[in-house]
């Protein structure tokens, strides 16, 4: 039985109301193994499958509260979440004011994480990979650096969008 397995049993169990002696008498009656411990995880898949089937059906359910989305942990030096949160702000407004995006090859305009991706690269010199981690290397400086010039691109976006409107 895998850890992942283990984990997924007590899960379910806990959810369905079913406590230690139950589900030992449960395991024993599926696969006669006396303990969890001795379970192949064949057998350990056949007490996941009979836990799901029994949630299907089961009203004496207790809901489980989600867990909270861990945050990642803000590293010393580093662009702040405050200043990743303004920086995505300022793209998203940089993009609705581009009258004119340049687009891929394929007709397809660029995303928003590909123009971040760019505007790192040109401002700062580093080079990014849109996605997750944009600012994974970027440090508090940067940052700044980066926010003023978003700023800037802004403010002139704004100018001529008032003077072609």
């Amino acid at each position: 039985m895998t850890a992942q397995q283990r984990k997924v049993v007590f899960g379910l169990s806990k959810g369905l109301n079913i406590d230690k002696d139950n589900l030992h008498m449960l395991v024993s009656g599926l696969t006669g193994c006396e303990s969890l411990t001795e379970l192949t995880d064949e057998q350990a898949d056949i007490v996941i499958r009979e836990l799901r089937s029994r949630m299907r059906y089961s009203t004496n359910t207790k809901p489980v509260a989600p867990r909270p989305k861990e945050k990642p942990a803000a590293v010393a030096g580093m662009m702040t979440s405050e200043q990743q949160k303004l920086a995505w702000r300022l793209m998203y407004r940089l993009q609705e004011l581009d009258v004119k995006s340049k687009l891929h090859e394929n007709g397809q305009p660029y995303t928003v994480g590909e123009r971040m991706a760019g505007a790192i690269q040109t401002i700062l010199g580093t080079t990014a990979i849109p996605g997750k981690d944009i600012f994974k290397w970027v440090s508090f400086e940067d940052g700044t650096k980066l926010i003023e010039s978003l700023k800037r691109y802004v403010r002139s976006a704004e100018r001529k969008a008032e003077k072609g409107a």
